[in-house]
């Protein structure tokens, strides 16, 4: 039996997410399994192709699903997760260094980890690189 590609892993996670989002108001214990099985499958996706920003960019948001359920019980772990979701999404945007939403999810991160500093540097990026992506898309409007 042959390993599941990239691509099944991806769709597995993205799929899996979905059903997660379709019971958290619900059931909220449910929707966090659902939530790490498709962590797992991203970041199975990220390991068979490490530069693949998508996969690197789901796997952060599962940490980051998870960073939420532990703030939720007030875990000290919480923290950790956040930090380690912030830590995830910086290698994506390493990835895809133009993409702004991934810079501006990086800020949440950091602070939800409590790292201000982080938080407001990943913003501003965030935000330079939103406000230039919505120029160009209005210079194609007009171009076209």
């Amino acid at each position: 039996m042959t390993e599941p590609s990239f691509e099944e892993h991806l769709q597995s996670g993205n799929a899996l997410v979905a059903q997660a989002q379709a019971v958290a108001t619900q059931d909220f214990q449910q929707a966090r399994a659902l939530w790490q099985q498709a962590g797992k499958h991203f970041y199975h996706a990220h390991k068979a192709d490490p530069t693949h920003a998508i996969a690197a960019f789901r796997l952060a948001q599962a940490w980051m699903a998870e960073a939420y359920a532990l703030q939720k019980e007030e875990s000290a772990n919480a923290l950790v997760m956040w930090a380690n979701a912030a830590a995830q999404c910086e290698l994506a945007f390493d990835l895809d260094p133009e993409n702004g939403r991934i810079a501006m999810t990086a800020a949440s991160c950091h602070h939800f980890a409590g790292e201000h500093d982080a938080a407001k540097a990943w913003k501003q990026i965030g935000e330079h690189l939103l406000k230039d992506e919505q120029a160009a898309a209005e210079q194609n409007r007009d171009d076209a």
